[in-house]
C-alpha cells in the first residue's frame, strides 16, 4: 500500500487529528478551518493569544491546534473568507496526495480542489444525502433523528454533493448529549470510515457511489442568533422532543435563557425531565419545582443546573 502524503483539514484538534497521525499514512500540515464571524484583526489575534496562555496553563496542556503542530513538527496555517489564494500556494508548496477534510466553515474552492492528485475527501456526520449543510448536528436534534450516520464523501464544488464512498447508521439514545453524540457518531465510526477511506485510496480500489440531486431534508443551515429563542415550539412539543433538544444542544443553542450576574457566561446543563399531571408554570420559562432550577413545558419540567466551566468564566473576563 502506498503511504500518502496527506494535509488535513479541520477545526481545533478534533476527534480526527490524532488518529490521522496514528495512521500508516504521513500527515504534512494542518489547515485550520477558522469560524464565520473571523475576521483577522489584530485585537483579536492578541486576545486568542492571551486566552490561549491563560487557558493552557490552568488546563496545564497545550489544547490549541497550533501547539500541536509544533509539538509535531509540522506546518500550521488557516483559511479564512478572505486568504484563499494565498492559502493555495500554501498547499501548492506541501504537494499533498490527498486532502482530508473534517468540520470546515467554508466551501473549498476549485484552485484547491485540483491540486491533490487523489482529490480532497470530507467526513460529514449525517447520512448524505440527508442533512446536508454546515449544521447538521442541530437538525438532527430538532428532527428527533435518532439513528443518524456518518458519510466519507468526495469534495465537488457543491455543498456536500461529491461521490460517496463509505457510510453507515448508528442508533443515538434519546437525550444524548453533543460531546457522546460525536464521540459515538465520529470519534468510533466516522474515523474509522475515514481511515478506511484513505487506505482504500491508497491501494487503488476505491468506490465511488454518485449522490442524487436532491436531499430528502431541508439544508442543514446554521441558525441565526435571533432564531435560537423560538426555535422551540413550547405550546405543541411534547416534553421529550424538547428535553432532547435542549439537551443534546446545551452547549451552544439560547432556546431558554442563560444565567446572569456572577454567573454570566456558564450555560445551563440539562439534566432529567418529569412528568406532571397539571402545567406548573409558563412553558418556556425557568423557575423551580420541587426546590430545584427548572424550565416549565405544558406537561412538565425539565430540571437544570450549573456545571462550572473555568474557560467560560475567562471568556466572559477578556470579553468585557
Amino acid at each position: 500500500m502506498e503511504k500518502l502524503r496527506i494535509l488535513l483539514i479541520t477545526q481545533g484538534i478534533s476527534r480526527l487529528v490524532r488518529p490521522l497521525f496514528a495512521s500508516e499514512h504521513q500527515v504534512i500540515g494542518i489547515l485550520e478551518s477558522m469560524s464565520h464571524d473571523f475576521d483577522g484583526s489584530k485585537n483579536k489575534s492578541t486576545l486568542f493569544g492571551i486566552l490561549k496562555k491563560i487557558y493552557s496553563a490552568v488546563k496545564r496542556q497545550d489544547v490549541f491546534l497550533p501547539d500541536f503542530c509544533r509539538g509535531q513538527n509540522i506546518p500550521y496555517n488557516f483559511i479564512w473568507k478572505k486568504n484563499s489564494k494565498e492559502i493555495a500556494g500554501w498547499i501548492e508548496g506541501l504537494n499533498p496526495d490527498l486532502i482530508v477534510v473534517f468540520s470546515m466553515s467554508q466551501l473549498l474552492k476549485d484552485d484547491i480542489l485540483k491540486i491533490p492528485r487523489f482529490g480532497v475527501i470530507n467526513l460529514h456526520p449525517s447520512f448524505l444525502p440527508s442533512y446536508r449543510g454546515a449544521n447538521p448536528d442541530f437538525w438532527q436534534y430538532y428532527d428527533m433523528e435518532m439513528n443518524p450516520g456518518a458519510t466519507v464523501h468526495y469534495v465537488n464544488a457543491g455543498e456536500d454533493t461529491g461521490d460517496i464512498i463509505y457510510q453507515e447508521r448508528v442508533n443515538i439514545p434519546l437525550g444524548t448529549k453533543s460531546p457522546a453524540r460525536l464521540d459515538k457518531l465520529i470519534g468510533e465510526l466516522g474515523v474509522s470510515l475515514m481511515l478506511k477511506a484513505t487506505d482504500a485510496i491508497a491501494q487503488g480500489n476505491v468506490l465511488r457511489i454518485p449522490q442524487p440531486a436532491q436531499s430528502p431534508t431541508l439544508r442543514a443551515r446554521n441558525l441565526k442568533p435571533e432564531e435560537h429563542a423560538g426555535i422551540i415550539d413550547w405550546e405543541h412539543w411534547p416534553m421529550e422532543r424538547i428535553w432532547h433538544v435542549l439537551r443534546g444542544t446545551e452547549l451552544w443553542l439560547d432556546a431558554i435563557a442563560q444565567p446572569v450576574g456572577l454567573l454570566a457566561g456558564q450555560r445551563w446543563s440539562i439534566q432529567e425531565y418529569e412528568k406532571t399531571e397539571t402545567q406548573k408554570g409558563i412553558p418556556g420559562k425557568i423557575g423551580r419545582y420541587k426546590n430545584r432550577k427548572c424550565v416549565f413545558t405544558k406537561d412538565g419540567v425539565i430540571y437544570i443546573g450549573i456545571d462550572f466551566d473555568i474557560k467560560k468564566s475567562i471568556l466572559k473576563f477578556f470579553q468585557k
